[in-house]
This record gives C-alpha cells, structure tokens and sequence, in this order.
C-alpha cells in the first residue's frame, strides 16, 4: 500500500489516534451502562441448568445477601 502510495506513515498516525478515540469513547459509554444482575451468569448457558450450577447461584445468592455491602451492587441492574 506504501508502494503504490495508497496509504503512509502520517496516515497510520493519524488512523491509530482516531481508532484509540473511538474505542475510549466506546468503553466509557458502555461503562456508564447498568451491568447486568449478577444472577443472569448462570442464564442462558443449559436448557435445564445443571445442578451444580444451581448450588453456586444459591452461593452466590447468599454471599451477596451477606456481604453485598462490600460490592457495588448500585451499578447493577436489579
């Protein structure tokens, strides 16, 4: 592409700073997003979920009704 003068080093320069923009602009809109609830980890994964997987969603339920203060559950969805 250099050869034939399609593209050159000021315009990689000039690509990579706007890309970089772009994806620090993506990353801090999808950052103000309400994350997901903490129980959909163990969704959508098995039509009928396995019962290991159960007993870790309880522990997890549990963990949080314990200790959730210690946890920015505010930006979650509920």
């Amino acid at each position: 592409m250099t050869r034939r003068h399609w593209w050159d080093e000021e315009q990689e320069k000039a690509w990579r700073k706007s890309s970089r923009k772009m994806v620090l602009e993506a990353f801090e809109q999808a950052e103000r997003e309400p994350k997901p609830p903490p129980h959909l980890l163990f969704s959508d994964v098995y039509l009928e979920m396995p019962p290991r997987l159960r007993r870790q969603r309880e522990e997890l339920r549990r963990h949080l009704e314990t200790y959730g203060e210690h946890y920015p559950l505010q930006h979650f969805q509920q």
